[in-house]
């Protein structure tokens, strides 16, 4: 029987330290400057760097989330999908902040009270690690980012960047002004990174910023909206690099899991009896209808993505650890958008949002290959929630 993290519960992935490496704890750990052989690069006055299609042979996905979206509702029964990225802007995040003040919502409410209960140890151990930047990565309202940073601020000795991922530039300065405002800080510096995921891990791979040790932060349970697969080599591009799988200098992950296994409790969270998480799933379909229109087709596209074509419909799949949120069309939908010919069937489930419960055996699986395993765990007994934190720079067991 797979045993499962507890729900609220933090867990340390850990790197062993190499012998030329020794590990710093809170007691033998000296103040010291950042490294003067790449300075960190100057910021704008709006406190965030865009990094999107930072390199030339790159593309953000932002920049094509409308030929993603044609090409996910392009493909055959059975294979069709949307990107959650198109939830994810500023009207998405203020309806996603109102499934958080829901009893039901279980995630949002325990991650709080572990926070609380916790935040100085999970401060602590951050801090003796001996990062120069702390990256939250899908940063968010970053509601729960001022305590972690007003506790983490009092255990350090020397300074620290804190740079918030997001996609958003809306939401991006509203909470980087937020924490500001919330968090009384002598040693960390606020700022921003415009961007997906993949956009971060290649900005933390450039040769000014490799030689900064840092440790990523991801709360909310947001590595598990990934399949397990692809949370495995997403958490890889953070921890090598993407071009030549060297080690990049990490010296922490700490992620935040669900492992709840109870159907009934997850089938409440994700489909809330006031309607909140349907109308956060159906926005989709109005913003991949603002992100298709604009080429000279928008009456094909409002007929098509009209949102009364369109209902949410979700399962739990236990086999698979995961939540799935489907966008279902309540007619035949036939058409063309951009020369492309558009069919769905009625009642044609469109996966568009997943949301993964993952046991302890799961977690170790997903951290195997980019050589990442729990190291130090926090739980709350009444739920199975966890979280995950790497914290020496080699790759190894803990």
């Amino acid at each position: 029987m797979a045993s499962a993290l507890t729900q609220g519960q933090f867990d340390l992935l850990n790197r062993a330290p190499s012998p030329a490496s020794p590990s710093v704890t809170a007691s033998n750990r000296v103040p010291r400057p950042l490294p003067s052989f790449h300075p960190l690069p100057a910021l704008p006055d709006a406190g965030f760097l865009d990094i999107r299609s930072s390199e030339s042979s790159h593309t953000s996905i932002l920049d094509n989330l409308d030929s993603r979206t044609l090409d996910g509702l392009s493909q055959p029964p059975g294979r069709k999908l949307l990107p959650s990225l198109l939830i994810w802007d500023e009207k998405g995040q203020t309806l996603y902040d109102d499934i958080l003040d829901t009893e039901d919502y279980y995630p949002f409410r325990i991650e709080n009270k572990l926070i609380k209960r916790e935040v100085n140890e999970i401060a602590s151990t951050i801090a003796a690690s001996g990062p120069d930047l702390l990256v939250e990565l899908g940063a968010g309202n970053m509601s729960k980012t001022s305590q972690l940073l007003s506790s983490l601020d009092g255990y350090l000795n020397s300074p620290l960047t804190y740079y918030a991922l997001d996609v958003d530039k809306a939401q991006l300065e509203k909470s980087l002004l937020q924490v500001t405002q919330r968090a009384d800080l002598h040693w960390i510096k606020v700022c921003g990174l415009l961007g997906t995921y993949e956009d971060g891990a290649k900005w933390l791979a450039r040769p000014e910023i490799a030689p900064y040790r840092r440790t990523l932060v991801w709360l909310g349970s947001s590595i598990a909206n990934f399949e397990q697969d692809e949370a495995s080599e997403l958490l890889e591009s953070f921890a090598k690099v993407p071009e030549t799988g060297a080690p990049q200098n990490l010296a922490g992950c700490l992620l935040f899991v669900d492992g709840c296994q109870d159907a009934a409790r997850i089938e409440r969270a994700y489909d809330l009896a006031g309607g909140q998480s349907r109308r956060w799933m159906e926005y989709g379909i109005e913003a991949a209808r603002r992100h298709l229109r604009g080429n000279g087709d928008d009456a094909e596209v409002d007929r098509l993505l009209a949102d009364d074509n369109w209902r949410f419909e979700g399962q739990w799949h236990p086999e698979r650890q995961r939540y799935e949120s489907y966008l279902v069309p309540t007619r035949e939908l036939v058409g063309t958008i951009r020369q492309q010919p558009i069919r769905l069937e009625k009642g044609e489930r469109v996966a568009f949002f997943g949301s993964g419960k993952w046991t302890k055996d799961t977690m170790d699986k997903v951290g195997s290959r980019p050589g990442l395993k729990v190291h130090k765990s926090w739980h709350e007994a009444e739920f199975n929630y966890g979280t995950v934190q790497n914290l020496s720079s080699h790759l190894g067991s803990c």
